[in-house]
This record gives C-alpha cells, sequence and structure tokens, in this order.
C-alpha cells in the first residue's frame, strides 16, 4: 500500500506477529532497507510493546521510496512496499548539520543556537507542560537540554526539591530493581511525543542521554555498560528519525557519587566509556544528528573526537574561552551553562539577569553559541523551578535574549569574524564581513571611543558598510 510523506518526515511501519518470545527487546532482529534513486540506507527497528513492532524513516530525498524489512522472524521478513515523499512545509528545514564552526539546516538555512533549560518537563503534567512549550516560543528559544532518564536532586544547599516522581519509569522493574533489558515503551512514547511537540514549533531537542542525578533513589545510573548499549540502540532507533533531535551524551559527564556518601557529588571522568557511547551514537544513528558531551565548571572539558560534531561546554567565562576553544577545536562551540538566572544560594542559580544577558553576548561576540536557563524560587515553593520542571519563565532575561537573536539573524552571522582592531576584550567588542558589515557591541560607555572601520590602507576610500551598534 503505497502513502505519502514529506521530506524529513517520519515514515512508519507498524509489524506484528503471533509468535511469542521471551525478551522481544533482545530477541527479534528488525530492519529495512530503503531505497531511491539509487541510493540505500539502513535502518533498525524497535519493539513498541503489545505485540507490536515498528521501523521509523526519515527520507532525505524526494520521489518514490521502495524498501524491503528483513527479520530473523519469518512473519516480518520479506516485507516490500513504496511510499511518496513530497517537497517539505515551509517550516521544514531539515535535521540541522555543522558546517565548519557553525550549525545549518539540511536545506541550507543558517540555524543559530538560542538554548535553554528544562531538564524533566517531559513529565509533568499537560497544562504546565502546555505553559512551558508556550513559554519556549514566546521568547524564541530554538534548542532545549533535555534529560531522558528523571532526575533526583536537592542542590548544594539542600534548599531545591527536585524530587517529582514520573508517571512511569524508563525501564521494566521498579527503583533500584530495573530491568535494563526490557525498556518500558510507555516511557519512551511519552518523551518521544514531547520530541514531537518540539518538532511542531521549531525547536531542537538536546537530549541527554546520561546524567548522575540519582543519589541512590532510582539507581538507574547504576547501568552497566552493556546495558547502557542495548538501551542506546533502543532510543536511536525510536528517536532518530525524528529530524530535530541532537544527542548529548551526558550531562556534567565528568561528575559521579561517592559510594560511600551517595548524597555527594565527586569528580571522575570515568563514570562511563564516553568514547565508546560516542563512537556508538555516530556509528549507529542513521542520519548523522549533532553529538556532543557536557562537562561541570570545575571540571574537564571534554577532549575532541571524531565522533564530536561540537563543543558543549559549562562554564562563566563566555568570552575568552570561548575564544580559546573555537580555535582548539575548529568546531562549533555552545556554552551550554554559563550560569542561571535565579535567586538560589547555589552560585550556578543565582545570577542576575544583567549578568546573564551579558554572558550570552559576550559567547556571540566570541563568535560561539550559547543556552540560558532560568532557576527562581517562587514563595516558598522550592520545586517547580523552571530549570528542571518548565512552567512560566519569569525571568528578565529571556525577553532580551529574544531581542540578541533577532538583532543577530538581521547580521550576516555565519560569515562574519572577530574584529580584533574594535574590540579590547573588557568594554568593547566587534564582529565583521570584511569592511562590509560590522556588530558592535559596547559593555561600557567609552567617552570619546574612535572605530576604525573600513580599510586601514586608503582612509579616504569610498567605501559603504553596514554596522549594528549595541550599548
Amino acid at each position: 500500500m503505497s502513502t505519502t510523506v514529506e521530506k524529513w518526515g517520519v515514515f512508519e511501519l507498524k509489524l506484528s506477529t503471533s509468535r511469542k518470545y521471551h525478551n522481544p527487546f533482545t530477541d527479534v532482529k528488525l530492519k529495512a532497507s530503503f531505497y531511491n534513486s539509487g541510493q540505500k540506507k539502513v535502518v533498525h527497528g524497535f519493539y513498541d510493546g503489545d505485540g507490536i513492532y515498528k521501523i521509523r524513516f526519515m527520507p532525505e530525498l524526494e520521489g518514490e521510496y521502495s524498501y524491503v524489512v528483513r527479520s530473523n522472524d519469518p512473519e516480518m521478513n520479506n516485507i516490500t512496499g513504496t511510499f511518496t515523499v513530497t517537497p517539505p512545509s515551509a517550516d521544514n528545514h531539515g535535521p540541522v548539520r555543522v558546517t565548519g564552526e557553525h550549525f545549518t539546516y539540511a536545506d541550507g538555512t543558517p540555524f543559530f543556537v538560542m538554548g535553554t533549560t528544562a531538564y524533566v518537563w517531559h513529565y509533568r503534567p499537560g497544562e504546565i507542560r502546555e505553559r512551558t512549550l508556550r513559554s519556549f516560543s514566546k521568547y524564541g528559544f530554538n534548542k532545549i537540554r533535555m534529560l531522558f532518564f528523571p532526575k533526583h536532586y536537592r542542590g548544594n544547599f539542600n534548599t531545591v526539591d527536585i524530587s517529582y516522581e514520573p508517571p512511569c519509569y524508563p525501564f521494566e522493574g521498579g527503583p533500584k530493581d530495573f530491568d535494563f533489558t526490557r525498556p518500558n515503551p510507555e516511557y519512551f512514547r511519552m518523551f518521544e511525543q514531547r520530541v514531537k511537540e518540539l518538532c511542531e514549533i521549531g525547536i531542537e531537542a538536546d537530549v541527554i542521554l546520561f546524567h548522575p542525578y540519582d543519589f541512590g533513589h532510582w539507581d538507574i545510573d547504576k547501568m552497566d555498560e552493556e546495558d547502557a548499549l542495548l538501551y542506546l540502540r533502543y532510543i536511536i532507533n525510536r528517536l532518530s528519525a525524528f529530524r530535530n533531535v541532537w544527542w548529548s551524551l551526558a550531562n556534567e559527564y565528568d561528575i559521579g557519587c561517592d559510594e560511600d556518601n551517595p548524597g555527594r557529588f565527586m569528580l571522575s571522568q570515568n563514570r562511563r566509556n564516553w568514547d565508546v557511547i560516542g563512537e556508538y551514537i555516530k556509528a549507529n544513528d542513521p542520519y548523522g544528528h549533532p553529538r556532543s558531551c557536557h562537562n561541570i565548571t570545575f571540571g574537564w572539558i571534554y577532549p575532541d573526537r571524531p565522533w564530536m560534531t561540537h563543543v558543549s561546554y559549562q562554564h562563566p567565562d563566555t568570552y575568552t574561552l570561548m575564544l580559546e576553544l573555537k580555535r582548539e577545536y575548529k568546531k562549533p562551540v555552545i556554552n551550554d551553562e554559563y550560569q542561571y538566572e535565579g535567586n538560589l544560594p547555589d552560585c550556578w542559580g543565582n545570577s542576575s539577569a544583567e549578568l546573564t544577558l551579558l554572558r550570552h553576548w559576550l559567547s556571540v561576540m566570541a563568535g560561539g553559541y550559547a543556552t540560558h536557563g532560568e532557576a527562581f524560587v517562587i514563595g516558598e515553593n522550592n520545586r517547580d523551578i523552571f530549570w528542571s520542571y518548565g512552567g512560566d519563565m519569569v525571568g528578565d532575561s529571556a525577553p532580551c535574549l529574544k531581542f540578541l537573536k533577532e538583532i543577530v539573524m538581521t547580521c550576516p552571522w555565519q560569515e562574519m569574524k572577530r574584529d580584533y582592531v574594535n574590540t579590547d576584550g573588557q568594554n568593547y567588542f566587534s564582529l565583521s564581513k570584511g569592511y562590509e558589515f560590522y556588530l558592535l557591541f559596547f559593555r561600557n560607555t567609552m567617552n570619546g571611543k574612535t572605530l576604525w572601520i573600513g580599510p586601514k590602507e586608503d582612509p579616504k576610500a569610498d567605501v559603504e558598510y553596514d554596522a549594528v551598534f549595541l550599548m
């Protein structure tokens, strides 16, 4: 039976069998080969519970596709079919790719990262999720950092209460007794629905695959390496066909829990073999979605690796360190956490709106990208903090960051370089596209400051240029 799907949309095959398996997640092998214009792409399927198996495919070409399904289950083997891929809709620019030190949609449209953070908004009640999505859209955010696994955290001073239980768990079993070889499709469906909702409003889902915020509550972080690869295979097979997916190996990969004191962090680069995980994702994601690994401020920024498409780092230095990392890695660099606007006693959650905006602007003036977050306790409520659970943004930096994004998107952003002639690294900063276009940011009033615009070899040359001044 023929069907139709738009380019960079999701084509889904639903299959079933009368055969019963001890563990259908591991016992059944299922994949399909898709053909168009002499090109072939192989994708793997997954078990979705209730006797249903699925294969998801993101077509990257227009025209007619054919497919052949292969399986070790005879009832699902040698299934064939065709479908037609139409041009993408107006707001569908395809997945985001890395181009040099920047990001570009598959159709060539530049992508300027304006990120924010809502770690576990995906399992809060519907009304809260709707408010969260409205906040994302209202302020122009287009990349959301979100944990896949639930989070349990009290902060350094035990002043936050990040302890909502999800409506279901990611694996069969229960806390401290999960069977990691048996994913819970209900939890995965819940998460992928949030990914779909973000895609519908043009937002990238930066999916954080592992994190240390468990502290012995669920023991999901006790998953061994073999089970970790099974989990990765399953989540890749479920989510990779969505064009707005990014993969973050970990949030703060370089911390673990003290075995003698489960409520305490300790530095550790070896919580997992991150290179194995990164290479596994690179090898098994058919579409090459962006990949990174995020550090803690006082830890180690992850060293350059072939599997890394871009740098994701955490540090309040959004200018000098950004310049150093761009020079060292020669990849896009995102300061994915420069400390949050908020009122917490923790240093990471008590930045003013002015400081938040300054740090974000400095990342831009260094030619990089950044991710915002908001950590306000409202009254006595120390649970419903946007940075973890979403809801309504209440800070003053978000509307200013929307204005920042609007300004930058009027510039030839990806063609601009640091203009050191009009940058002192403290008070004033400049990016330029040759002598044609300048973006100048003044941190402080500079009485009598002279700008050096245009060719220096002939000060009398008649050159037209555009400039945007920000003070």
